[in-house]
């Protein structure tokens, strides 16, 4: 079995061929989208730095609100916080579904002897002698106890 699947019996070619067309058929919608024209657009700046009042520059020259400054800085601290639980997560559900994934079988995968995490019931067929599950009195059909 290949690393890629679900591109098994096609030849190499046809696969980077396909991929091509796809790739050029995407760019050639966009630029059809666009009119067919390349265009760029253009910054308005009107003295981009502090020294000039440009944009942006209120909140390092002339930010004098210290309640509101503090929201500002608690706010971006939020924003770390939460961004680093949502990586956290990501990684964490992307290592548990890769596990999940490892122990699942494969289409016509034979089932393997294993044991019944799940609390059901044994259904191999008890040999003489044997200490399993409802082979002592205190012990039910399904493992539990009897009342």
């Amino acid at each position: 079995m290949s690393e890629y699947p679900e591109v098994d019996g096609y030849p190499g070619w046809a696969v980077l061929v396909s991929a091509v067309v796809g790739l050029a058929t995407a760019v050639l919608a966009v630029w059809a989208a666009s009119g067919f024209t390349v265009s760029t657009e253009e910054m308005f700046r009107v003295a981009p730095t502090v020294e000039g009042g440009g944009v942006g520059t209120e909140w390092i020259v002339g930010n004098q609100i210290a309640w509101l400054d503090f929201l500002v800085a608690l706010t971006h601290a939020a924003d770390v916080i939460m961004g680093l639980f949502i990586l956290f997560m990501v990684f964490l559900h992307w290592a548990s579904f890769r596990r999940l994934a490892g122990r699942m079988r494969r289409p016509g995968e034979r089932r393997r002897e294993a044991v019944a995490t799940d609390g059901g019931a044994d259904t191999r067929p008890e040999q003489a002698g044997s200490s399993g599950p409802g082979a002592d009195e205190t012990g039910g059909p399904d493992g539990g106890e009897t009342p």
